[in-house]
């Protein structure tokens, strides 16, 4: 887009509308001689006279009287162009960009997508379903502005708030002889079992949480074979190649070919966290913290003694 032509045609607009020179000149806060220059360059550019000078002022000519709806079009096009520009400058309204964890999906991520989409309803809201460890690269390069993950303590830059504790379950085929139980299951009835467990490096906080709650419970955990997600997990152990330890709500599911069992305790897990970094801070990170707080409201044993999560979110 030629930006000089837009320009001259707003000040064509201008004269138009108010029939002099003087008067264009004052309402674009410009002197009378740069006005007139601009309106014969643009009058020289397009090769056509656009306006006719009279004793009292000036009119449009036939060509100028064509012209002037698409000079309005131009006009309005621009103010919009530097007012979605002066938005994106100052964080409002920006595509805000959200990487979340599977077993985040149905808990915590709509409620937070559609309080962020009724707030800001010109903004998109784009979601990335990765692990911990790619949200936070990927929060530290800037490729998303908010993450939820699983993580207990913040970790430069990356800030967190807590959402929500969690607690283990155990998937088990439905064709398992532990899958028809009733009661809490004892996590050592599975010290034999081939465990489907996610590799340490994908969410570290799961990993050794897993591992800790089995060795609490009197054995190390048989891993059969590491996948790559918990999606995954669920699909393997449909499948009869193992048992595995998840997030209790990803029971809300329901997958074909799982049972789940809870977990005598019970054992907690790391939470899932609403995470940002601490150099941006924009307005969109404001709101979802605004909308957390209302959404998932901290406990009032962590409200006073503070996990490390909240801590930081107090910090701010």
């Amino acid at each position: 887009m030629d930006f000089r032509l837009v320009r001259r045609m707003g000040h064509f607009l201008a004269v138009a509308e108010e029939g002099h020179f003087g008067r264009a000149a004052a309402r674009l806060g410009i002197s009378q001689p740069p006005l007139t220059a601009q309106i014969q360059a643009l009058e020289r550019e397009l090769g056509v006279q656009l306006l006719d000078r009279t004793g009292k002022g000036v009119r449009p000519t036939r060509a100028g009287e064509a012209l002037l709806p698409l000079a309005r079009r131009l006009a309005e096009g621009a103010g919009q162009i530097e007012s979605l520009a002066r938005d994106l400058r100052e964080g409002r309204n920006a595509p805000v960009a959200l990487a979340c964890v599977t077993s985040a999906l149905f808990d915590y991520l709509p409620p937070l997508v559609r309080g962020l989409q009724a707030a800001r309803p010109a903004s998109a809201v784009a979601v990335r379903e990765m692990d911990t460890a790619d949200a936070v690269e990927a929060l530290r390069r800037g490729e998303v502005d908010l993450a939820l993950l699983r993580l207990e303590r913040d970790r430069h830059p990356v800030r967190l708030r807590s959402l929500g504790r969690d607690v283990l379950a155990a998937a088990l085929p439905v064709a398992h002889p532990l899958a028809g139980g009733s009661g809490p299951l004892d996590l050592a009835a599975l010290a034999d079992e081939p465990m489907l467990v996610l590799p340490r490096g994908i969410s570290p906080a799961y990993s050794d949480a897993m591992v800790a709650a089995c060795r609490a419970a009197g054995f190390a955990p048989r891993a059969e074979r590491e996948v790559g997600s918990a999606m995954a997990q669920l699909g393997f152990v449909a499948a009869g190649l193992g048992v595995a330890l998840v997030s209790a709500g990803m029971a809300r599911l329901r997958p074909p070919g799982v049972a789940f069992r809870d977990l005598a305790g019970p054992i907690h897990a790391v939470g899932v966290a609403l995470a940002w970094h601490a150099e941006r801070e924009s307005e969109a990170v404001r709101l979802a913290l605004s909308l957390a707080d209302a959404l998932f409201p901290v406990p009032a044993d962590e409200q006073q003694g503070g996990s490390p999560a909240d801590k930081g979110r107090q910090m701010r």
